[in-house]
Order: structure tokens, then sequence, then C-alpha cells
């Protein structure tokens, strides 16, 4: 069993954002010390890794939630997703890459580039996740989260 302190430090997240998880129901330590301190099993690690995988991703966390609570949720299921999704985005990464390389001779006058080939590797529509996540935990679940973090972002902006 790991100290809140400890459990941060090893996953590379702050304190608070572990009181956070718990807080909001998303990671709730399995034990605590008489004094109240937060202990985290191996099993609420592998909880956070799976957090930590979606975040990366683009999730918000009330979506991440939602996908955690589903009953239909597989760990190894969603462990290949996120191998998946991680290959596409490098995928993507190494366009962007290929992209700014291409830029940088063209802008010494190596070589020509047409304005379709400035903007290749560029897609900001909606979460390329989503639909994989809408496939393996079901749309209401993803669209509950979605609603449910809209709320929370029209909310902070009142």
């Amino acid at each position: 069993m790991l100290k809140v302190k400890e459990a941060a430090e090893l996953a590379g997240v702050s304190v608070r954002t572990l009181h956070h998880y718990d807080e909001i129901g998303l990671l709730h330590p399995e034990e605590a010390t008489e004094s109240g301190y937060r202990l985290y099993s191996p099993r609420d690690l592998k909880t956070l890794q799976q957090i930590l995988f979606f975040r990366e991703l683009g999730f918000p966390l009330k979506q991440i939630k939602a996908i955690l609570h589903d009953p239909g949720y597989r760990e190894e299921e969603a462990l290949r997703l996120h191998r998946d999704l991680l290959l596409e985005k490098r995928r993507r990464l190494d366009v962007l890459i290929a992209n700014v390389e291409r830029t940088i001779r063209h802008e010494q006058g190596e070589m020509d580039m047409s304005d379709k080939q400035r903007f290749e590797g560029f897609d900001f529509g909606a979460n390329p996740y989503e639909q994989e996540a809408r496939e393996r935990w079901g749309d209401q679940a993803v669209d509950e989260a979605g609603e449910k973090a809209k709320a929370m972002g029209e909310q902070g902006q009142e």
C-alpha cells in the first residue's frame, strides 16, 4: 500500500490530482489509515494507469469516469484500445513531423511546397478517439459523459 504522496510520485501526478480524483469519485483508494491518510493498493494503481492513458488521449475526466464505471468495462480490452489509439496518435504525429521537416526545407529554398501540403496532418475536428470509445462502451455512456463535461465547462464560464 502506498500513501498518496508515494502514489503521486510514482505516477508523475500531483497529490492534489489524486485528491481531486477521489473527490469526484474517479479513483477512491481502497483503504485509509486511522488518521485518514489515503492508501493506494496495486488495484488502485492499475486504475490510475487507466485514467492516465485516457487523459493522454484527450478524454475528459467525466467521460473517463463513465467508461470506468460502465458494467461492460474490461481492463484488457481497454489496454488494447489504448495501444491502438496511441499507435494512431503516433501516426498522426509522424505526419506532422514530416510536415515540419518539409516546411523547413521549403523555407531554406530546398523544395517547393503546395498550400495543401502546408496543412497536412492538422485535424482539429472532433476527438478522433471518441468513435472508438462509442464502439467499446456505447453511445449512452459517451454522450452522458460529454453532456456532464459540457455542463461543467459552462458552469465554469459563468
